[in-house]
């Protein structure tokens, strides 16, 4: 497939249906959601953010926006009660931060609200975007993922996409490498991820070794 433009997930967009866009701001490891002048809700301070965009990834029709976060472990709550540490004990850092993905938006009844939060992630996430590689109208998540307590935590290991199942994401492909940065690339023929090696590497172009996942 000839190389088109990068796709970007979008900051702004008409979250509530009120015919005024909202917007994102991410800055010092929180985010604002802007109507104009004013914030309709912030990340709680405990929180880190480390990327927001706005997204369909529940497929439910509506646009809501997807968080990156790092926040203290906690373990499943039907865990608490086991007498071995859990199934998630060990999905943490050194400082007990773990890493989340988190949906936030309104729900039908016009309420803003948590829609959706995952567990702590096995494998933490260094960033991520959307995108619909089979072309059948609905979006995959595309994640760079890479170990806690990493000694070169800018680099991943993995590409992963993952496709939304009801009740949380399934993985559905996962290619390996030292990647640097994620990009999605639209042309005639639909979409394409590029798992890039080298910051220097053009969007469109994958550097030497670089993975690469068509879309079907």
């Amino acid at each position: 497939m000839s190389a088109g433009k990068p796709v970007e997930m979008p900051v702004q967009a008409d979250l509530n249906q009120d015919g005024t866009s909202e917007s994102l701001d991410v800055a010092d490891g929180g985010l604002a959601l802007r109507s104009g002048a004013s914030i309709l809700w912030r990340s709680p301070a405990e929180w880190t953010v480390r990327q927001a965009g706005i997204t369909d990834l529940n497929l439910d029709g509506r646009p809501e926006v997807s968080l990156l976060v790092w926040r203290s472990f906690e373990a499943l709550p039907t865990d608490r009660l086991l007498p071995h540490a859990g199934r998630i004990d060990s999905f943490h850092d050194s400082r007990g931060q773990s890493c989340h993905l988190i949906l936030i938006g309104w729900d039908g009844q016009g309420r803003l609200r948590e829609l959706w939060a995952g567990s702590a992630l096995a494998d933490p996430i260094t960033s991520f975007t959307t995108a619909d590689l089979d072309q059948d109208g609905r979006q995959e998540l595309l994640t760079l993922e890479h170990d806690y307590d990493d000694p070169s935590p800018a680099f991943a290991r993995d590409l992963k996409v993952w496709e939304w199942n009801g009740f949380g994401f399934t993985a559905i492909a996962a290619t390996p490498g030292r990647l640097l940065r994620l990009s999605v690339v639209g042309g005639i023929e639909g979409v394409e991820i590029l798992g890039q090696v080298d910051i220097q590497a053009m969007a469109g172009v994958p550097a030497d070794g670089g993975p690469r996942i068509p879309g079907r």
